[in-house]
């Protein structure tokens, strides 16, 4: 006899912020690769060890494209 119990999947907080995030964001002049608009939001985080530089992600502010630069 066997038997089937499908279990419940454990919600995960978005350690980045997720949407919330980009509510508080500034813009800046930059190109988005996907629809070459000129200006995104953006954010700096510590991603590395303390001697590598800080990693900016970006998100469009026209095709809400994302991406990280360094």
């Amino acid at each position: 006899m066997t038997s089937r119990t499908k279990l419940k999947r454990k919600q995960v907080d978005d350690v980045l912020g997720g949407e919330e995030q980009w509510k508080h964001a500034d813009s800046t002049n930059v190109t988005c690769p996907k629809c070459d608009n000129g200006r995104a939001y953006f954010y700096q985080l510590q991603i590395r060890s303390a001697d590598e530089p800080m990693t900016t992600f970006y998100r469009c502010t026209a095709c809400a494209h994302n991406w990280r630069e360094n």
